[in-house]
């Protein structure tokens, strides 16, 4: 019975005897895992609240900046520079889009400016006229001085299906976005305000039409190529075939043989003539078959084929 452990004090009050202290083993386990957790220190409660605070207002500003319309004097900076500076004399705009790029590394410093889609007359070398142009206000400079001029970054691709424009996101999924992907340069992704997406759409709308033309008229661009082709290859083994002649009231072996560039020799030898003499109907062989093709001649087309005899 001496073994026994002593019972904790019931006022938890230790009177100075060291007999009296708890017996610690004995005590519930909720109440030793109360007293071994350790506290946190206060600095480090305190470090944790700004970091949450820091990330939800950053996120915050984000997500106020990706779905916020683009200043005005942006815009009306880049129009006039687009009208003043960049259009072509024989250049309409077809559509236009505002647009945004942020990098993340200088989020707060944006790049606004537009997007646009121009129509022009088409020529040899573009058949399908216009541009997509893209011509961005870039940020000011802290630096610089309040009436330094604005300066513009300007790029622009021709109306060719190598060109694409598809629907994209951007900032981690907040905002929608456009990208450009074009050979041999690096791809453009470029942010749009949440109230310019009809805007957006009509632009994709345009490109789609000119693209549609481009594939129309490179699909009869082909067969037409391929008509021709078709035809030199006909014209090149009709060439090498024999050629014949029906005679005609009024021809001689001398006329027939100068309208198929021969001579009256080779049409003797070719048909086992003796003379000159040649009757009506009678069909002669005016060039034998050639490895080396020959063009027709002038106004005339000669009979491929010998022609087959009257039935009796």
């Amino acid at each position: 019975m001496s073994d026994a452990p002593r019972p904790i004090p019931a006022e938890g009050v230790w009177s100075g005897d060291l007999a009296d202290l708890p017996n610690w083993d004995a005590m519930p386990r909720r109440n030793r895992r109360k007293r071994r957790r350790a506290p946190y220190p206060i600095w480090l409660k305190y470090v944790v609240v700004t970091l949450v605070l820091a990330m939800v207002l950053s996120l915050a500003q984000i997500a106020l900046h990706a779905y916020r319309a683009d200043p005005r004097d942006a815009r009306a900076f880049a129009e006039r520079e687009l009208r003043l500076t960049v259009l072509r004399p024989t250049e309409r705009v077809a559509a236009s889009v505002s647009v945004w790029q942020r990098p993340l590394i200088d989020y707060f410093r944006a790049t606004r400016g537009i997007l646009v889609v121009t129509d022009a007359p088409p020529d040899s070398t573009h058949p399908v006229g216009g541009r997509l142009i893209y011509l961005g206000l870039q940020p000011r400079d802290p630096l610089s001085q309040a009436d330094a001029p604005p300066t513009f970054d300007e790029r622009e691709w021709p109306i060719d299906t190598l060109v694409r424009l598809t629907p994209t996101r951007t900032f981690f999924f907040v905002a929608r976005a456009l990208e450009i992907a074009a050979p041999r340069e690096p791809r453009l992704v470029m942010g749009y305000p949440a109230g310019a997406s009809d805007d957006a759409e009509k632009l994709r709308a345009t490109i789609g039409k000119k693209y549609a033309t481009l594939r129309a008229l490179g699909w009869q661009r082909r067969e037409e190529r391929r008509a021709r082709d078709r035809a030199r290859l006909v014209q090149i083994y009709e060439g090498r075939r024999a050629w014949y002649h029906t005679v005609k009231r009024g021809e001689a072996l001398s006329s027939v043989a100068t309208l198929y560039g021969a001579t009256p020799e080779q049409l003797r030898q070719w048909n086992n003539l003796v003379g000159d003499r040649i009757k009506i109907g009678q069909q002669l062989l005016v060039k034998p078959w050639t490895q080396q093709p020959h063009p027709f001649p002038p106004g005339v087309v000669p009979e491929t084929a010998p022609s087959p005899p009257p039935s009796g």
